[in-house]
């Protein structure tokens, strides 16, 4: 049986393919731009271009503003980590983004924080869906969306980290300076509420608030979600801090029993 020749040729671009799709995801938390992923992945600027290309289109990637995160095809297949905080999390918070849910008919998001990003645990869609890149056990940073902001407010430690990096300007709205961001989170911190107005795609607005353990640490955020004029300011926020204090009280009385 004749062999054909672009065979070697073919499995050469998957292995390739596979590499760009590996350094997308060891790189989740700020995406990368196409000279960075060719360099990081060793192959000339112009294959990773053709390449990303093809994986867009079928939906393995997605770009925001240039910067590759994994698509559909792929994040779909992403599992949320386990530990006893999102365990008890997904078990117990879980009802109130229902709550949430019912109160508002808006596209409403749970995350918890994991390594300096927020990782989505449940998503619920509105009437009118919202064109979001986030999608159950896919990542997202935490600088530039309101859940992640939420989570920051709580979490000094989190915060140091990660103005520490480079905080990537996903769109032109995006908070890059690491000053701003402290000052930023320091508002968010007296309000309990966080706002991404654009900051993580153009378009799209959110609005988010934190949950909290006896410690009064981050174990969780929600989030409204929608156009941004679907969601203007002030909105939203006393549903969100109303159902995120139910759910903080109903957290640590489920770690109460626990302990009995």
């Amino acid at each position: 049986m004749a062999v054909n020749g672009d065979g070697p040729k073919r499995v050469a671009s998957v292995r390739k393919a596979l590499l760009l799709i590996q350094t997308i995801e060891h790189h989740a938390e700020v995406g990368l731009g196409v000279s960075e992923l060719a360099r990081r992945a060793e192959l000339p600027k112009s294959t990773a271009f053709r390449l990303l290309h093809t994986l867009e289109e079928e939906g393995a990637v997605v770009s925001v503003n240039g910067h590759y995160r994994l698509g559909p095809l792929v994040a779909d297949t992403l599992s949320i980590p386990s530990s006893p905080v999102i365990d008890r999390v997904q078990r117990v918070v879980t009802p109130f983004l229902a709550a949430l849910f019912e109160q508002t008919r808006m596209t409403v998001q749970l995350a918890a924080p994991v390594a300096g990003e927020i990782v989505f645990l449940n998503k619920l869609h509105g009437v009118h869906r919202v064109a979001s890149p986030s999608r159950i056990g896919g990542r997202a940073p935490a600088h530039c969306t309101s859940l992640g902001k939420a989570l920051l407010a709580y979490d000094p430690e989190a915060l140091d980290r990660l103005c520490e990096t480079e905080l990537i300007p996903w769109t032109t709205r995006t908070i890059t300076d690491p000053s701003d961001l402290r000052r930023h989170v320091l508002r968010i911190r007296r309000t309990r509420i966080a706002r991404d107005d654009g900051e993580y795609l153009d378009d799209v607005a959110s609005v988010s608030s934190v949950v909290t353990d006896e410690h009064n640490k981050p174990v969780a955020a929600l989030a409204v979600t929608g156009s941004r004029t679907a969601v203007p300011r002030g909105r939203f926020d006393a549903i969100l801090l109303e159902v995120c204090a139910r759910a903080s009280a109903a957290y640590r009385h489920s770690i109460t029993v626990e302990q009995r």
